[in-house]
């Protein structure tokens, strides 16, 4: 790998020199899941993940997002935190999202909703409340969130946060209680337009908290008989 370094953006912010090679991990990743080698593509995005952060040291840092190299180091950092909470690596999946969230901080890649679905998980509530303050609660995350950590407190469902979901976002409850979820073509290019419809955002977030529900089903079910 070519060595990394940081520099100043002229935003101010910190851009990384080099970033284009962790873009062409990413890249190259990518591909290597297209191939069926995900144990592969995992591994290689955490390599450079632990790369970077040793190279970015313990200082405080925001990074310029606007600057397309820099940008693609943190997607690295978004993705190898997805790797580690599809196998159900939960604490180490916030690490990287709070490591993300530490050079960000306008969250371009929204990982603080993914953060708040590991805290729930970890039955950190403190940490938990401190992530939803950040996300707004006119949006389905949020009741779906409220849902989440209601049922890992006490095993039943807020009413509150199900009636908003099914008044106010439908697209999610249905999304979230149906027994199948195709990635269509009709999906696939719904996902690659400038606006998706909301049962394709619906979906979105059901594909990225897919790896959850496998692991903790009674929640989905509590939402299908609520």
């Amino acid at each position: 790998m070519e060595k990394l370094s940081i520099k100043p953006s002229a935003s101010g912010l910190v851009r990384i020199d080099g970033g284009d090679m962790l873009g062409a991990v990413l890249r190259r990743s990518r591909a290597l899941d297209r191939e069926g080698r995900a144990e592969e593509a995992c591994r290689m995005r955490f390599d450079a993940v632990r790369r970077l952060d040793d190279m970015l040291g313990e200082e405080p840092l925001a990074l310029d997002w606007a600057d397309a190299a820099t940008r693609s180091a943190l997607e690295l950092i978004y993705a190898s935190a997805a790797d580690h909470f599809a196998v159900g690596d939960a604490e180490m999946a916030a690490a990287l999202w709070e490591r993300l969230l530490e050079l960000d901080d306008e969250d371009h890649t929204e990982a603080v909703v993914m953060l708040a679905f590991c805290y729930a998980e970890l039955e950190d509530y403190d940490c938990f409340d401190d992530a939803l303050f950040d996300i707004s609660p006119k949006s389905p995350e949020y009741s779906l969130l409220c849902l989440w950590c209601e049922f890992r407190r006490s095993g039943g469902v807020d009413t509150d946060a199900l009636r908003a979901l099914r008044t106010r976002h439908r697209a999610w409850y249905d999304e979230f209680t149906a027994d199948e979820h195709p990635a269509d073509e009709n999906y696939m290019a719904e996902c690659r337009s400038e606006r998706p419809s909301p049962l394709t955002e619906a979906r979105e977030l059901w594909f990225a908290t897919a790896p959850l529900w496998e692991r903790h089903p009674d929640f989905i079910a509590a939402l299908r008989r609520a």
